[in-house]
């Protein structure tokens, strides 16, 4: 039984994603040109150039020779050094063109998943919006981990949407594989299988003993990645550590005193007596020689008791890091407010147009479809809000930076490209009553941005806007 149309059956298809993927590809490379000469201007972007250097010279993942570290996970600067192995380089441009072609890669799966879960048209309305759409491809230029983790994840869910139709125990091992590298890559996934592997239990074909050997081999492949990683950063540490040492520092920061109400990412630039780690050698005299994993483990402990003991702002802090995840796209934009990057006016002017805009219209579209749109697979409907939900509720917990949303914008744009080639915004206007739902979610999505703009922004929104129109 055929479960799904191949991707090169129909010729006119084909062809429109061989246009999408060429031009696509001619746009990122005018963009390498003009942005050959960029430096390293962000402080995650200096780290992982650090220790892919420090792996590729054999030292391991270390800040400098004999200073091993558990501080960011290890994937993406051993993809870095990877490349630069192969390449025989240490350059910056090398990096960039492979992340190219791996966002392209990425173009690619989605047109597959699209085709698994709608139809061609919607395949090729999400590649087009993958392939042009305005902050991933920014990020393409990046030192970051966004277009490898972007990548690994929509792979994860393209083979579990294709797993929980075949029950293939190839393709479980596979998926855990994916998955494993994906946790390596950003930690925020590393608890995930938590919420796949009952998922995957229960909507997997064949008999009980079968789902529990799908989901078994699902997690051996999962943990083949993830536990020898985690057992070289807990003799390192010298406490429980898995992926890196961030967890706890990251949720301290955005739960304890100095955390600021709307800008709960703020306190990384803080220090002194109020850094997150501000306490720890009062309580602790001792602290100065511990590793960094104690440290984590502190802050982390920190976190948790402040969060329970002021369970009421946690509650409206956790809100606000909510909205604030979901909020408009304005890293690329910052950057230019700051100097960082300096491009031509009518450029800046442009894209500080198109990047929220285009994310307005993906997250309505997308909203739309999830309750009016969805896929007639529910199961697969069900695992891509899992995934959704999951990412939006870690970070919730820690602080909301819009940023990291970046990752789940594939499977946004396959929703909104199903509300696109079906036209759903129909329905609201034949079925209003039944629409309650599309229309109170995109309300309070209004409510975000505007909070933005019009009062937690609204300074520099104004600085913008004269620099933009003089």
């Amino acid at each position: 039984m055929q479960l799904h149309p191949t991707p090169f059956s129909d010729p006119q298809s084909r062809r429109l994603l061989l246009l999408i993927l060429g031009l696509g590809f001619l746009v990122r490379l005018v963009f390498l040109y003009t942005t050959q000469n960029t430096g390293l201007m962000i402080v995650d972007e200096q780290h992982y150039h650090t220790l892919a250097l420090s792996l590729l010279h054999g030292e391991g993942l270390a800040w400098e020779p004999g200073r091993l570290t558990s501080a960011r996970p290890p994937l993406y600067p051993a993809f870095m050094a990877l490349i630069w192995v192969i390449t025989g380089t240490e350059s910056v441009l090398t990096i960039r063109m492979v992340q190219i072609l791996l966002a392209l890669a990425n173009v690619y799966l989605l047109y597959r998943l699209g085709l698994l879960l709608f139809d061609r048209r919607t395949a090729l309305l999400a590649a087009a919006g993958l392939s042009f759409y305005p902050s991933l491809l920014a990020f393409n230029f990046f030192l970051l981990t966004e277009v490898l983790f972007t990548f690994l994840l929509t792979l994860v869910i393209l083979g579990t949407v294709v797993l929980l139709r075949t029950g293939s125990s190839w393709l479980a091992w596979g998926t855990g594989l994916v998955l494993g590298l994906a946790s390596l890559t950003r930690s925020v996934l590393w608890p995930f299988p938590a919420v796949l592997l009952p998922f995957v239990f229960v909507i997997a074909p064949g008999s009980r003993g079968r789902r529990l050997w799908i989901c078994s081999v699902l997690f051996v492949g999962y943990a083949l990645l993830v536990v020898p990683w985690a057992a070289r950063n807990t003799r390192l540490q010298g406490v429980l550590t898995v992926v890196d040492t961030m967890g706890g520092i990251t949720l301290r920061m955005g739960n304890y005193e100095h955390t600021p109400l709307n800008r709960a990412w703020d306190p990384v630039t803080l220090e002194g007596d109020e850094s997150v780690l501000q306490g720890l050698e009062v309580e602790h005299p001792d602290a100065s020689s511990w590793t960094e994993g104690q440290r984590e483990k502190w802050a982390l402990k920190k976190a948790l008791t402040y969060m329970f003991d002021h369970s009421s702002l946690t509650f409206q802090r956790s809100i606000i890091k909510f909205a604030n995840f979901w909020g408009l796209e304005r890293t690329v934009i910052a950057g230019w407010q700051q100097g960082l990057y300096q491009p031509p006016e009518w450029f800046e002017a442009i894209g500080t147009l198109i990047i929220p805009l285009s994310y307005m219209a993906v997250m309505l579209l997308a909203c739309l479809a999830i309750f009016r749109a969805a896929p007639r697979d529910h199961g697969s409907h069900v695992i891509l809000l899992l995934v959704i939900g999951f990412v939006a509720g870690m970070h919730t917990l820690a602080f909301g930076h819009e940023r990291y949303h970046l990752p789940l914008i594939p499977l946004l744009l396959v929703y909104a490209a199903a509300a696109v080639a079906r036209r759903s915004w129909r329905d609201i206007r034949l079925l209003l009553r039944s629409s309650a739902a599309p229309l109170a979610v995109s309300a309070c999505l209004f409510v975000i941005w505007a909070r933005e703009v019009l009062i937690v922004d609204a300074d520099r929104i104004q600085i913008l806007l004269r620099k933009i129109f003089g």
